[in-house]
């Protein structure tokens, strides 16, 4: 009964067009061998017999529920009397014609490819063919010559037993693999579930902790409630770390469903990285099991490189390594130690460890899919996604141990302008689409010839064109405006159309330029300079493309414009700061409002309007930071004012704050003139 559930199973979805086939094809073929091209032998009785059982296959959802648990048997036995019964008796019947002979063998790649099980297949042709030789010689209506003597040619006979054992087994070999796939699959279900359960927990804790720091809603009185300052720092930290849990969750998502391809690993996120930087991220997201682990693991860098690939896969193949590891541990004193190499021939990662080590005869096993070795809850799939990862990389992976004293991994990174590099560069980018903007002949040439050379996609609009866009035909991999071929109306017209593509924008422009400084401070773009990008296409648009460079708009030439009646408040506690700042502010045309602390800011405020504020952090009573809070969570109409913060402060900690806070931007002290003129023009 299994078997027979198995194979229906299998065949459901094509049995609607196999019944509807043979119920109108055998009708069809008893006009075509009767009347169109005669053969000796009809039987019609038969043929309306078989178009019946193929009928009944094509409505079985139409057969009542209590009947349709028997189809498995029923298709079974009307796939034995249609293909190898029928087809076989009319060849014995029609002398063994070439024309049924031919019938016969598509008979028997159609049975083939219905019946997927071997041994129910040539149990089916076994007992038909018999069946139908018997009735064939062994009747009254036998063909008039073999009454006396049984005619087979015997020359078909290995051509029909080659076709069902060989196709049998072709078939089978493609059956054997699909359902590999789905054992894969189903691994890497069970793989998702269990990597995923981490980041869950994790969420829900948050959820507790902030469940727990808000006021009960039978505690507040009236429509407003109080929250402690402290207890607003543990409720942002938790936001900040569980959004740090929901990316990794992500990644974890994109990595195990990518590694679900075992001939390739995806390179269209191929970027340009520092390995020590990736390194350092990885050692300090990875999950340790506690804190003595993560003393255990050291990281040694003689010399940092760059490498092209993802910076995610490469993050997870070192947690690979160290879950590894961690598990095979080996006393007290185990220790990880990471070093990043690098010279003239080798860009090389070694990852070693003093644990238990890998026996000779099991080294060259360690990177096929699902062998493990003494590891309960592993499917044996984190090494060969190492090996696929470094493999994209166009790099390689290697493992030494020796038994009970270390094991010692070798990532071989590939030169970042090597030929092998060059290669991946190029397949990536036959499959990008480029979006130019503008009517600057050179430029379109120019890509016109990378376009040719390249293999990528490349659309040329004009501004008219490109503003009766709708917002979704914008996703292209890069969009390139032209400065010099629109207004400030028509950019902005434009631009509006711009926020929700993941293009990465990149703006045009000439040195000799004066243009608006009317750019959206949400929309991110990358500017460059019109004539370098002439001259050599190919390395920009692959700057662009794989480097992680960060945008500067204040490479644009700006337009002089006037300032007269935009007023600035500098807010700072050093008084001479703040003089001398003043004075350099009103030579450029700017009134100055001054403040020495966070609540002489708010008076001010009050007071006056007030276009921008140079807010420095450390001040007293109200510093620069809780300022800005106060600033952004109030109600009056200086709210969203564009606050810069002013420190000599540089550390991450910091930055980080500054825009929490809901500073719009940064300037390190001491700041230049011409640094400082060009911030405060990006917002006034």
């Amino acid at each position: 009964m299994n078997v027979a559930k198995k194979i229906y199973q299998y065949a459901d979805p094509n049995l609607e067009l196999v019944g509807w086939m043979g119920a109108l094809g055998f009708p069809a073929y008893y006009y075509i061998w009767t009347y169109l091209y005669p053969q000796p032998y009809e039987n019609a009785p038969l043929r309306f017999f078989c178009a019946l059982m193929l009928l009944a296959l094509a409505l079985r959802k139409h057969i009542p529920p209590p009947y349709q648990r028997y189809l498995p048997y029923y298709y079974l036995a009307s796939i034995t009397i249609c293909l190898p019964f029928f087809f076989s008796f009319m060849m014995f019947m029609n002398e063994w014609s070439t024309v049924w002979a031919m019938s016969f063998m598509s008979s028997i790649f159609l049975h083939v490819l219905l019946v997927h099980e071997t041994r129910v297949m040539l149990l089916q042709a076994t007992i038909a063919i018999l069946s139908a030789y018997l009735l064939s010689y062994g009747l009254d209506h036998a063909p008039s010559h073999v009454e006396s003597e049984v005619v087979v040619i015997w020359p078909y006979i290995p051509i029909f037993l080659f076709t069902y054992i060989f196709g049998n087994l072709f078939y089978f070999r493609n059956q054997v693999e699909h359902e590999s796939k789905v054992s894969i699959a189903k691994s890497f279900g069970a793989g998702i579930a269990h990597e995923m359960r981490n980041p869950l927990s994790a969420l829900k804790t948050s959820i507790d902790v902030l469940d727990s720091s808000l006021p009960a809603v039978k505690t507040i009185q009236g429509d407003k409630a109080q929250i402690d300052k402290i207890e607003i720092e543990r409720m942002k930290e938790v936001l900040t770390g569980a959004d740090e849990v929901i990316r990794n969750g992500n990644e974890a998502i994109d990595l195990l469903l990518t590694s679900i391809d075992q001939s390739r690993v995806s390179s269209s996120t191929f970027r340009r990285h520092s390995v020590e930087h990736v390194v350092r991220q990885s050692l300090a997201s990875f999950s340790y099991p506690s804190d003595h682990a993560k003393r255990a693991v050291s990281l040694h860098v003689e010399q940092d490189f760059d490498f092209f690939g993802s910076d995610t896969l490469l993050k997870y193949a070192l947690y690979n390594l160290l879950k590894n590891s961690l598990y095979y541990q080996n006393g007290e004193e185990f220790k990880v130690a990471i070093t990043i190499s690098r010279d003239q021939d080798v860009n090389a990662l070694y990852f070693e460890d003093n644990g238990v080590g890998i026996e000779k005869d099991k080294i060259g096993f360690v990177f096929k899919d699902f062998y493990t070795s003494g590891k309960s809850s592993s499917y044996g799939l984190g090494l060969p996604f190492c090996k696929r990862v470094m493999h994209a990389f166009g790099g390689q992976i290697r493992c030494e141990s020796e038994l009970g004293e270390w094991t010692r991994f070798t990532l071989k990174f590939p030169q970042y302008e090597s030929q092998k590099v060059s290669t991946i560069k190029q397949e990536i980018i036959r499959t990008k689409s480029v979006l130019y903007i503008g009517d600057d002949k050179s430029v379109r040439r120019k890509l016109n010839e990378f376009t040719f050379y390249s293999g990528a996609a490349c659309d040329v609009v004009s501004f008219e064109q490109a503003r009766v866009k709708e917002e979704y035909e914008f996703e292209y991999d890069l969009i390139l405006i032209d400065l010099d071929g629109c207004s400030e109306q028509e950019y902005l017209m434009l631009e509006s159309q711009l926020h929700f593509t993941e293009a990465k924008i990149v703006m045009l422009y000439t040195q000799a330029g004066q243009y608006h400084n009317r750019f959206s401070r949400f929309l991110t773009f990358y500017p460059k300079d019109k004539a370098q990008f002439v001259v050599d296409i190919h390395q920009c648009i692959d700057a662009l493309i794989f480097d992680n460079s960060e945008p500067n708009r204040n490479l644009i030439p700006k337009q002089a414009k006037p300032v007269v009646g935009k007023r600035i408040l500098v807010a700072d506690d050093n008084e001479s700061i703040r003089l001398f700042t003043s004075i350099l502010l009103n030579k450029q045309g700017y009134q100055v409002s001054q403040a020495g602390d966070g609540n002489e800011v708010i008076d001010v405020l009050n007071s006056e309007a007030v276009d921008l504020i140079l807010m420095d952090l450390e001040m007293p009573i109200l510093d620069g930071l809780e300022t800005t809070v106060v600033i952004r969570e109030s109600e009056a109409l200086y709210a969203n004012v564009p606050i810069l913060g002013h420190t000599g402060d540089s550390r991450e900690e910091t930055l980080s704050k500054i825009e929490q806070a809901g500073m719009n931007g940064y300037l390190l002290k001491p700041v230049d003139k011409t640094k400082l003129l060009d911030k405060l023009a990006d917002y006034i």
